[in-house]
This record gives structure tokens, sequence and C-alpha cells, in this order.
């Protein structure tokens, strides 16, 4: 072992060294091994690091390019950096961290890999936490270079956690890094805390110690550590080894060394938590390259893990993991070779040595050929498989026609019926197929209407039909074809969700306009149809010279769609308070509307609605309605608002919206008097994004006064409604709207089915769609733990009688959270929303609950209370900084400063 001069010229004796030189505060362990190409800028960011109090050890493990000539080159001229030269190289991590840690003189110690680097106040951030903390060591957020975020670190690191322990908050063993810490030199030498040498994924076990030996340790969600990953590097380093057997038993080693542990240190009632990571990070790697394994390796592969499941786990081990996952490792576990990689051909779209997929009593199953009666309890498939391809499409005035094929995968094709149809989006009209010559699928065009045809494959399987909506991408060339005859325009077209169909339309524009009126396109609010707009123009002229009626109130919700939300509950408190005002209320459908009091109802944008829309003195709504008519001079509109904002709006959007809505914003704004805010926050932002230069009542919302006061007599209304009897759990699903994706309620429709097969058999699920998606769900069949309450009028009622929230990106968490009930925020398209709608504020570290990247992580939170629990602080804090006003008064409020 050699040492660098700058380190000779400083050694001393220990009393020397303590007078002239005393120990710093924290070492830094560098560790390198032929890393020439990346250790400078591993120590230049130690270097310009904003902490000072530091030495730094770099230990270079026998490397046989330049790194070790590198190393004593930069350090050279800077007294905290030492090196340490290995004479012999370790072959990995251990040895040199060991090294390092012994010529260490720090009160704290920290890990760099010298192909990495640190962010510039990586030591300050770390430093500061463990002192203020008093932990035994601290973790911060790890950036990967390759852009690839694994899930957890979103669920681990989205908030502080002070002093916590891993036997409360056990997800903590899926970060089994050691460099993204901070460690108290004492703790590890208390515990004799060392790297295990001699193995590979040294971290697994070092760090899967520490959590169980630390009497607590704390998390910072702050980026410390950036990891370089070069995937495609000449030398691939040895978490990317993969396809060399002795990585995948090298890591099996480790995990027995931690599994060994945890019995020692009598933690095996842990072994679970310590599995379930195994086996949705560790695992996982390997069956996803199980394709590119030799015929040797998959051999030595399958009996090691049959052999290593088998001894710390058993096969309900599998059994709350995702589909592909599930069924994965219980053919591992049960040491069915052939069934496994049948299954990997399977999800991967390759064929099946033998047909692997059967139904069962309307389930569908994978067949395993082991003895067994556990089997279709793991091996449920939900997401089948289907092959489809179209090519040489032909399109005339009278037909369409192609050449296709279609598969259900792994199935006997013998039991399979496959058949086509076209279907009118807006008609709902169908087209059939029929078999033409040389087997080329046909569709009669003669007798078909205007409206887009979209394309579907129907798979017929033992009483079981499956549609499938054609998209472009199985479609071999599609050519850009139109025809027309003397009436009717055909040509093929895609939407923008990638979906294939027929577009007909009319040539004549008297048929156009036909069309759209025979098609209800008067009834459509955002595109009023030729005899609306024009007994609208007639009875707005009659209208306007008529006077203002002084005591007549209009209110209106969520366009005309509800009878809820602050509107609602300023009207019921004015009907106790002003009975001497005439009410109005307008519906879409005002029949389905029950209310109290004695309100006149009327539906939305008929003559009627325009009438008292123009005399009432005063409007109160939640959306805008004064583009509908111009509001007078003396007329005055309350805007109560829908939210908390949290998704960017008007002026704020990331992409300024057109002129045009711009315009329209315009005449919304200049119309209200008053604008009812919730908290100083949505103030600052509404007078903002708005350009709003009116009053702002900040009030809270009166919406949310019921939850404040919440009234018994309105909970048992609302269990009797959807008959749930007391003592059942209630879980509420809000979802919001994407107003880039109007199908996303089909995501939904599977999560719930998932939802339905996860949750307690004592709870149920409310699923509240957003009031424009409401109707989508109106005929579908449910399970019966699922109940659809999407067209229950006030959300907020439901809130009352909820457990728990599960909702993504809806102001929904800004008034539950009142309730200081727990909330799971479920945003699997995180990255998609933040790109397109963008947000006022981070909301991963303000969450006021677990953010979920999937519903499997859903289901966790929802069967796990204790680890739900454990953001009851992060719910406190989120509470207390949106609802500070709320307290129940702010109906009185609204009425108090516009009415009296």
């Amino acid at each position: 072992m050699t040492y660098s001069k700058n380190w000779e010229d400083r050694k001393m004796n220990n009393n020397t060294m303590k007078h002239d030189l005393p120990s710093p505060k924290l070492s830094v362990v560098v560790i390198a091994f032929n890393n020439e190409l990346y250790v400078e800028e591993a120590l230049e960011s130690l270097h310009e690091q904003t902490f000072d109090d530091m030495e730094v050890v770099v230990v270079n493990d026998k490397s046989t390019d330049r790194t070790g000539e590198l190393i004593d080159r930069f350090i050279a001229d800077k007294p905290k950096f030492k090196a340490v030269h290995l004479e012999v190289n370790s072959g990995g991590c251990s040895t040199p961290r060991n090294t390092g840690i012994a010529h260490t003189t720090g009160q704290y110690v920290m890990f760099l890999d010298g192909d990495d680097w640190y962010t510039i106040d990586a030591c300050e951030k770390m430093v500061a936490a463990i002192e203020r903390t008093d932990s035994d060591f601290v973790g911060g957020q790890v950036i990967r270079t390759n852009n690839y975020e694994i899930w957890y670190h979103r669920q681990i690191y989205n908030t502080e956690r002070t002093n916590i322990n891993i036997r409360e908050f056990s997800m903590m063993l899926f970060d089994s890094l050691s460099v993204n810490k901070i460690y108290k030199r004492s703790f590890l030498d208390k515990n004799k805390l060392r790297f295990p040498e001699g193995i590979h994924y040294e971290d697994v076990v070092f760090t899967g110690k520490a959590y169980f030996l630390a009497d607590s340790f704390s998390i910072i969600p702050e980026p410390v550590y950036y990891w370089r990953v070069v995937e495609n590097a000449d030398v691939k380093s040895i978490t990317n080894r993969r396809h060399e057997f002795d990585n995948f038993k090298n890591r099996i080693v480790a995990h027995r060394l931690f599994d060994q542990f945890l019995r020692d240190n009598g933690d095996i009632l842990y072994q679970a938590n310590k599995n379930n990571k195994f086996l949705r990070h560790d695992l996982k790697l390997y069956t996803n390259d199980y394709l590119e394994f030799d015929e040797e390796y998959k051999s030595k592969f399958h009996a090691l893990i049959y052999e290593y499941m088998h001894e710390v786990m058993d096969a309900y081990a599998f059994i709350r993991l995702p589909e592909k996952e599930r069924i994965m490792y219980y053919l591992l576990y049960i040491g069915d070779k052939e069934g496994f990689q049948d299954y990997i051909s399977y999800k991967n779209g390759l064929p099946t040595s033998v047909p692997r997929i059967y139904a069962e009593g309307g389930s569908y199953y994978f067949k395993t050929f082991m003895e067994g009666n556990l089997h279709e309890k793991f091996l449920r498939v939900e997401d089948l498989e289907f092959t489809i391809s179209i090519h040489d499409l032909e399109l005339t005035n009278d037909t369409f026609s192609f050449n296709g094929q279609s598969s259900m995968e792994s199935i006997e094709n013998s039991e399979v019926y496959y058949f086509w149809t076209l279907k009118n989006r807006q008609t709902k009209a169908l087209v059939y197929s029929k078999a033409g010559a040389d087997g080329r699928t046909v569709f009669s065009l003669r007798d078909v209407t205007p409206g887009n045809y979209y394309l579907f494959l129907h798979v017929s399987h033992q009483g079981t039909l499956h549609r499938i909506l054609v998209k472009k991408p199985v479609i071999e060339h599609l050519p850009n074809i139109r025809v027309k005859d003397s009436s009717l325009s055909k040509q093929f077209f895609v939407n923008n969700k990638n979906s294939f169909a027929i577009k007909v339309l009319p040539l004549r524009k008297k048929d156009q306009a036909r069309w759209l009126l025979h098609r209800g396109k008067i009834a459509d609010p955002n595109n009023p149809g030729i005899l609306e707009k024009t007994f609208s123009g007639y009875a707005k002229k009659f209208f306007k010279k008529l006077s203002l009626r002084p005591n007549w109130v209009l209110f209106e919700s969520h366009m005309g769609k509800q009878y809820s939300d602050s509107p609602k509950y300023i009207y019921e408190e004015m009907l106790k308070t002003h009975p001497n005002y005439k009410f109005i209320w307008s519906f879409e459908n005002p029949d389905a509307v029950e209310l109290p009091g004695k309100a006149i109802k009327v539906k939305r944008k008929s003559l009627k609605h325009f009438y008292y829309l123009i005399r009432s003195k005063f409007w109160v709504d939640n959306q805008g309605i004064a583009h509908l008519v111009r509001k007078k001079k003396d007329q005055v509109y309350v805007q109560t608002w829908h939210g908390t904002p949290l998704k960017r709006m008007g002026y704020d959007q990331k992409k300024l919206p057109s002129a045009e809505e711009l315009a329209k914003l315009k005449v919304q704004t200049n119309a209200w008097n008053y604008f009812v805010s919730p908290n100083p926050y949505s103030t600052e932002i509404f007078r903002r994004a708005f350009r709003y230069v009116g009053e702002i009542i900040e009030s809270g919302y009166p919406r949310n006064d019921i939850l404040i006061t919440q009234p018994q007599d309105v909970v048992k209304k609302v269990r009797n409604h959807f008959r749930i009897p007391e003592g059942k759990k209630v879980t509420l699903f809000a979802p919001t709207f994407r107003d880039w994706d109007p199908n996303s309620f089909q995501k939904t429709l599977r999560d719930i089915q998932t939802l339905s097969k996860s949750v307690n058999e004592n709870s149920v699920v409310l699923l509240r769609l957003h009031y424009l998606l409401s109707s989508r769900i109106s005929n579908q069949d449910l399970p019966p733990n699922i109940i659809n309450a999407s067209t229950y009028q006030d959300i907020s009622e439901l809130y009352l009688i909820s457990d728990n929230l599960v909702t993504d990106y809806s102001s929904v968490m800004f008034d539950y959270a009142l309730l200081k009930r727990p909330i799971i925020l479920y945003t699997y398209d995180l990255e998609e929303y933040l790109s397109r709608r963008g947000t006022y504020f981070d909301l991963v570290k303000k969450a006021p609950g677990p953010v979920c990247g999937d519903i499997e992580e859903v289901v966790f939170y929802l069967n796990n209370s204790q680890s739900l629990n454990e953001y009851n602080e992060a719910l406190n804090r989120f509470s207390s900084e949106f609802g500070s006003i709320e307290d129940g008064q702010a109906s009185r409020k609204v009425i108090s400063r516009v009415f009296d």
C-alpha cells in the first residue's frame, strides 16, 4: 500500500497532529478503479463544495489506466485531499471503502464513487441535517444521469423524515445505496459496521445492517448525489453485468448475508419487507433481461432462484404484486422453468411452446403443468395479449376492405371467433363486416350516415367478448384516400389518440346544417345550433328592455351540471337569512334535481334562462356565465370559483391560451364584481393569473363550511343513499379531468377493477369522476364493492362519509384535508401532467400523503394504515397552509359583504 506525497508530508506524531491539524468534521471516502474519464470530475465536485471543514481520502484500487496519475496530479496542491494506492486490485468496492474509513479522522463519513459526483452543497446539507437531527445517519436524494427515475425514490424522498426507524418505515429498504448518506463515525465503530469484503453488492449488506442497527436515521428531500449511468460502456460496471451468471450469484450471496443478519439480530419479522424489495427491484432486473441469457445461464438461474426463494419466502410473497411480477415469480417459485419461459415470451409478444391461456368461469389464467392447488390464485390474467395486423386497405364509395390477421396469444385458435365492426362515434350506429374474396374483410358503406366510423376487432372466446379499438401502428401502410359521390365524402382518418376511422361528411352546406341539427349539436352548450342562436338573439333583444329585479338571485354550479359547490351553500344560507329574495337555479336537466326552498329551476340556455339572466340583480356561480349575455352595469356577479389552484391557470399557463380564449377570459373577469378566495395563497394567484383588479372576498370557500361543522344528519343521509352500513370503511376515488385525454376514464375503470380485488372485504370504494366525464360510465357494470358516485350532486357530502381519499391533481385534496383524514395521491402521469399543465408548487414535496406512480402502490397504502399514518404530519402541514381561514362561516361572510 502506498500513499501520496501530499499525505506523507502531513504525517507527524499524534500530539503534533492534534495541535496543528485538528480532526475535520467530515471525511469523504472516494474509491476509484479505471475511472480516468471521470475521476477528476468526481474530485472537482468535492473541491468546489460549499462546506469547508472536511478531508477527502481517495483510494485507488490498483487501476490499470491513468486513474492513479490523475488522482495524484489533482490533489498535489490541495491539502485537504490525500490518496491511498492499493498494491493489489480488490475486485470490488468493499476493500477500498474500508481502507478509506481506516484512514479518515472526521466525525462524520460519506462515500463517493470515482465516476459519480456530488451536488455543490451536498456536504453542507448532509452535515447540517445530521447535526440538526442527531441521527446515526442521514439519506439524501440520488439523481441518475440517464434520467431513469426509480418509483420508490419518489415515495422515500418526497418529504423530510426526522429520526425514524426502519421498523416504522420499512419502505426505506428499497434504498440500499451507501453513497447517498452521511454516517456518524461513532455509529460505524460502535457496531463494527464495515463493508463485507470478497463479495459484490456489498451495499445490500452494509446498508441493510445500518438500517436495523441505527437507533434512528433521517431523510432530507434534497438532491445530493449524481449517479453516472453509462449503459453502453466498453467495460460495464458491476451492476450492469447482468449477462454474467456470477453477477446474479453474487447478488444472491449478498442477500443471504442480509437474511442471516436479520435472523441473528432478532428482526426476522421484517423478512417479508426485505423480500418485497428483492422481488420488486433486484430480481426484476434479471427477469427483464432473461431473453438475452443463454441456456446454461438460464438453467443455473432457475436452480439458484428456486433454492433461494424457498429459503426465505412462501407463495404469498407474490399475492399483492403487479400482475406480471406475480405470475413470473410464482412460476419461478414452483420451479416451472418451461412455464416461466413461455410467460416471458407471452408478455413480450412472442409465441409460446404450447397454448397457455385458458378460461374458467369468465376469468383467464396462465396454465402450468405442475401439480398444486394454488395455481389459479396466483396465475390469473387480466391483461390479455392480442396481435393485430392490417394491410392492403381499399376505400370506394360503396365499400371499405382490407386484409387482416388477428390472434389471441397463447390460446387454442379453435376456441376463438373474430369479427370486425365500424362504429359511428356520433350516432353509435354499427356496420358489420363480411368475408370477401380471398379472405378479405369487407364493409358496405352504401347506407352510412355522416360521422366518424371507428374500426373495432371483436374476439369472442367461450362466451366472453373482447372489443379492441384498432390503432394506426397495426396498419402496415395507411394510404391517403378520399372518395366522394353526390352527397358524401369518405376518407381514412386517425384521431389524436392514434385510433383509425373512416370519416364520412356531407358535402352540401344544407345537409351539413341538417346533420348538425339532428345529431344533437344544438344541445351542446359549447356549440349552440342554428335555431338556438336565432331564438336567443331575438329573446335577448326583447329581455334587455325589461328592468332589473333587485331581489332576484340566479345561481349556477359547474355550467348547470350540479346542485353543489359554493353556490349551493350560499343559497341554502340565504334561504334562512334572506327569505324575501327570489332564487333561480339553472341546470342542464332541471327535472333531475331536487332543491330545498322555493327556487325556480330553469333549463340552461333556454329562453327562460336568458330571461332570468338578464333580469336578475345578482349572479352567483363557480365557473363563467358572462359570455351568455352581456352583463348590465347595475348587475352584481359573485364568482365563487371551483377550487384552490394547483395547476397553472389563465395567463400563468406554460402555453399561453389563444387570443380567442384570452378574449373570452377577459369578458369573464371584467364582469366579476366579487371573487371568493379560500386563502391568501389563492388570492395572490387569482389576481395574477386572471389579471383581476376587482374585490376579492378572502373568506374560505362556502362549500367547505360543511366540512367544519360536519352535520351528522347529512352523513346519515348520504350513507342511506348509497346503502352503506355503519362500520363499513369508505374510500373516495376522485381523479380529475385531463383535457388532453378525454378517455382517461378508461384507465380509471381498469384501476377500480384492481381496487375491487385488493381492498379489505369490509371496505367500499366510491368512484367520483370529474363532472365532465360522469356520464361516460353511467352504463358500466361495476364490481359490488365499487359504487359509482359520479352523478351524486355534491362531492362535499361524499367527503363526510369517506375514511380516506385517493385523488391526483384535483383541488379536492385541499378541501378534504380540512377533515384531517388520509389522502393518497395517484399520479401515474406526473411528468406528462407537469409538462402539459404545470403546477404552482412542487406537489411531491408538499403532498398531504404518499405520491403513488401506479395502482399497486395505492393498494399498498390502502391496506397498510401504519404506513399511511406516517404522512399525518405532512397532512397537518398541508391543511394548515391551505385551510388557515376556514371556520365554517364562509357563506355568512360572503352574504354579509354582497347582500347586506
